[in-house]
């Protein structure tokens, strides 16, 4: 993450909400951990609740490293950009670049992991099993990845809190109250094409349905529910755009707003309707005001008389099983290890993760704090 103490070089580089972030040379923006350190990277939905957990929130509660006694909890966000954006090249808004980061003080820049599949990879992939020690994730293990960990005892879970995906619109909306996982299911297989295919509605508009990526949480919970609506069909997709994933300038920056529909995480549209983006075209030391996402979410009954769209999302830390066991203290003078410090440690003092400390952290996030050790949990 961007320590709110070190960050250094990006923050100055903000342009406008709706405008991408363009970065056309290379920069060390973040911490460079050092060795005694713990290293998490992982998916843009839960990004912000491991970000507080580290190093506090907007409200003033403070995180695990203001009382650290040495060593540090280093998460590094999925977006370069605070703001949750992703980078382009200089001059488009459509070609994406894959930021770097220094994930060990010492060591070359890498791609930073932007999404929680990656980051499941990464973990698992690490050469040296020393440069990333957990990663925060809105997806589960596969069961295929806990068998590629098995030299590594597996990957233990630990349940942080939950989310919710729901349809985002425009503050504006040709769209109903709510969309059923049916209606949507006809949405983006092109059987449904404007508004007024939907009982009571009388809008000749086009819907312009929009997905994030396919490797995102987002996607891949809304597919699963599609998948459900279809009655445990996988579904052919189409006449669909793909956008950022959770950026609420996909809705308000399309051709005609008031006819796009996105999946949208509840957590980060609470973090926007409570002031926490600010407008990155003021400068450091002037008046700053809160971005406005000018969306909202459809939480009413949908035009099939059924519940709109609202599915669950998970946010877990994910670690190797190995270090729950490891005899490598984290803090001089301690006890425990990393992992019995910040995520299970049976018969003894409460984990971090676990703490009420780390709820009201994760509350400020806009995620629901729920606490459980899972073991060694896949999907």
């Amino acid at each position: 993450m961007f320590h709110k103490n070190l960050k250094l070089g990006l923050a100055t580089l903000l342009v406008a909400g709706a405008v991408p972030l363009v970065i056309t040379g290379t920069a060390n923006a973040d911490y460079a951990p050092q060795p005694g350190d713990v290293v998490a990277v992982g998916g843009d939905t839960p990004q912000y609740a491991a970000s507080f957990l580290a190093d506090g929130d907007y409200n003033g509660d403070v995180g695990y490293n203001a009382t650290a006694t040495v060593n540090r909890l280093v998460t590094f966000n999925a977006t370069a950009d605070a703001n949750g954006r992703s980078t382009y090249a200089k001059g488009s808004t459509t070609v994406q670049l894959n930021p770097t980061v220094v994930l060990r003080a010492g060591q070359k820049p890498v791609q930073r992991i932007s999404s929680s599949g990656n980051a499941i990879t990464a973990l698992i992939n690490d050469p040296n099993e020393t440069t990333i020690n957990f990663i925060f994730s809105s997806s589960l293990p596969t069961t295929a990845q806990q068998s590629s960990a098995s030299g590594v005892g597996g990957l233990d879970v630990v349940e942080i809190g939950t989310d919710a995906v729901q349809i985002a619109v425009n503050s504006t909306t040709n769209a109903p109250a709510g969309l059923s996982p049916a209606e949507l299911l006809g949405i983006y297989t092109g059987q449904i094409t404007k508004w007024n295919q939907l009982p009571g509605d009388t809008s000749t508009d086009t819907i312009i349905p929009l997905l994030p990526p396919t490797s995102s949480a987002i996607y891949k919970s809304f597919y699963a529910a599609l998948t459900t609506a279809n009655g445990g069909t996988a579904p052919t997709l189409s006449g669909y755009t793909t956008v950022e994933q959770n950026d609420p300038t996909a809705i308000t920056g399309a051709t005609i707003p008031a006819d796009a529909i996105v999946p949208f995480s509840q957590a980060r549209l609470i973090l926007f309707n409570d002031g926490y983006f600010q407008n990155p075209n003021n400068a450091f030391g002037t008046t700053q005001t809160p971005l406005t996402a000018g969306i909202n979410l459809l939480t009413g009954t949908a035009p099939d008389s059924s519940a709109s769209l609202n599915v669950g999302i998970t946010d877990y830390a994910i670690y190797r099983a190995n270090d729950q066991n490891s005899t490598t203290i984290f803090q001089p003078g301690g006890t425990r290890n990393f992992a019995q410090t910040l995520f299970y440690n049976p018969g003894g003092s409460t984990p971090y993760f676990a703490s009420n400390a780390a709820k009201a952290l994760i509350t400020a996030s806009g995620v629901t704090p729920n606490y459980q050790y899972l073991g060694a949990a896949h999907s």
